[in-house]
């Protein structure tokens, strides 16, 4: 039995090597939070001395290493736009499936993959469910 395997993380960073900037992520959600008609749309992003979050031995160290970078450690993008129906659930697994109504949400089905490029395990929460509630 031949079957063939796919490695799905490198093929999500060749999907995400066709976003040209940084900041595709943030364009492709605001995107969709016009697309679910959202009238307002907020991205807090979180950040650190160092990826431990241990800020004090940072700051103990940073008089002899000049060279500390604020780390993000959470970026959290909300919009008050209409939730997520189950067809939206279930188009969230698949790449490039896409939407049938080209004018709604995730119209070619690679979009919501740009989160792919600022973290490992995005979490989406619509309404009053996440991702594993609805499935």
């Amino acid at each position: 039995d031949a079957r063939v395997e796919v490695n799905q993380r490198a093929l999500i960073d060749k999907i995400l090597a066709r976003y040209a900037s940084a900041g595709a992520v943030y364009r492709e959600l605001i995107q969709n939070s016009n697309d679910a008609e959202a009238t307002t749309a907020e991205i807090i992003i979180t950040t650190s001395s160092n990826k431990d979050g241990n800020d004090a031995t940072v700051a103990a160290a940073s008089s002899t290493n000049s060279s500390n970078k604020e780390v993000v450690t959470q970026v959290i993008y909300r919009n008050n736009g209409l939730p997520f129906r189950p067809q939206d659930w279930a188009r969230l697994r698949k790449i490039a499936e896409g939407n049938p109504d080209e004018s709604k949400v995730g119209a070619f089905g690679v979009g919501a993959y740009t989160m792919f490029s600022i973290c490992e395990e995005p979490l989406v929460v619509s309404g009053t469910k996440g991702m594993e509630e609805a499935m």
